[in-house]
């Protein structure tokens, strides 16, 4: 476990290289980062194409051509969350104790890493068993555009690894989400005589209470791997000053669904409980449409994808659970087009987005092999 692994150096290229979501007020976007991968993947041989995205963003599409029939796809998204808030030096990947250090170290810059090193090496050998594509993508922080237009633009494959921080072990379910508002109106009034108006943030408050017994509903059903659905109210905002009696205010929540539930009509059936409520039916709550929708995902733990992983990892000497995990991320999207999905990388969703965000170099370097083992994997 050297600084001096390609992989290594790899990683803390990729870290030293803002590439934040523009959703967020820091964030420059990720065509500097896309840059290095084409340049990176270029100059080792490895195929390349562009697939554009919207401005200045776009998918970069590696690839190493193989003998077979089978091609596999290798899935992870460039782009990090804000580096704000951060308590070290987001962009200045400091090496120290045998963890690399800087925004998108763990997420999921790990996993690009190790994927694109893994494809680095492999071609070194010649041609592989089977054809294998990374697909470097943008907006996975924000609005999964990135693989949406990759399955817009007609890529299949026969299956497909999704570079996520698992602790190196193998995901085959997540949950999906639904996020929108809900809004309550009053009248404003002067704050000295509040009778003569309605106070919107008081009717939020009802609303609030009935959310939090919704939320505890929900927690009544488990599935084995992701656990239960939940609720959150994540954002709040109402009223326009300190002497108004408030006319507006608005929550935004965010529902995360089971993978056989659909994020529509959780996000009815939430609507169809407040419209029901009797402390809220004297006043009028506006739920607004859905503002991001992502489904669950879940692939049989007996399919050959899966296997393949699970062996790929014992050849490594990896001890790699099956498990499921309560984030979502592309592989839904990925599912939901045909193409059976796994996510498994280095770190954990713990050291994910955090202030001092980390991943232990020996799991980088693990999930290199893993993935080299894969492409070389022998066709049944």
């Amino acid at each position: 476990m050297s600084e001096i692994e390609p992989v290594v150096r790899l990683l803390r290229d990729l870290v030293a290289i803002a590439s934040v979501n523009p959703c967020f007020e820091d964030g420059m976007g990720e065509k500097e980062i896309a840059e290095f991968v084409v340049a990176y993947a270029q100059k080792a041989g490895l195929e390349v194409h562009r697939i554009p995205v919207e401005e200045g963003r776009e998918n970069i599409l590696v690839g190493l051509i193989g003998q077979g029939t089978e091609t596999v796809l290798w899935e992870t998204h460039m782009d990090t969350v804000t580096a704000q808030g951060m308590t070290i030096s987001p962009f200045d990947p400091k090496l120290e104790g045998g963890k690399i250090f800087g925004r998108g170290a763990c997420d999921a810059k790990a996993s690009l890493a190790a994927m694109l090193q893994a494809l680095v090496e492999v071609a070194k050998r010649g041609s592989p068993p089977r054809t294998v594509w990374l697909a470097a993508v943008v907006d996975e922080e924000n609005g999964f555009r990135g693989v949406q237009k990759l399955m817009e633009s007609g890529f299949r494959a026969d299956y497909a690894v999704v570079g996520e921080p698992t602790e190196l072990n193998i995901a085959i379910a997540h949950k999906g989400t639904v996020r929108g508002s809900i809004i309550t109106r009053g009248i404003s009034a002067h704050s000295s005589q509040p009778e003569r108006g309605v106070n919107a943030i008081l009717k939020m408050a009802r609303v609030l209470l009935a959310l939090e017994r919704y939320d505890a509903e929900l927690k009544m059903q488990v599935h084995p791997l992701v656990g239960s659905p939940t609720l959150t109210a994540t954002v709040i905002q109402g009223g326009r000053g300190l002497n108004l009696v408030p006319d507006f205010c608005q929550v935004k929540v965010d529902r995360r669904t089971l993978p056989n539930e659909d994020p529509a009509v959780a996000w009815e059936d939430l609507k169809r409980f407040l419209q029901t409520q009797p402390e809220l039916l004297e006043f009028e709550v506006e739920v607004g449409e859905p503002e991001l929708l992502n489904w669950g995902m879940e692939i049989p733990a007996d399919s050959v994808p899966v296997q393949r992983l699970s062996i790929a990892c014992q050849q490594v000497g990896l001890q790699s659970q099956i498990i499921g995990v309560r984030y979502t991320s592309d592989a839904s999207f990925l599912v939901r087009n045909g193409i059976p999905a796994m996510l498994f990388g280095p770190g954990s969703i713990e050291q994910a987005h955090t202030a001092d965000e980390w991943v232990a170099v020996e799991q980088v370097i693990a999930a290199q092999k893993v993935f080299e083992v894969l492409a070389m994997m022998p066709n049944p």
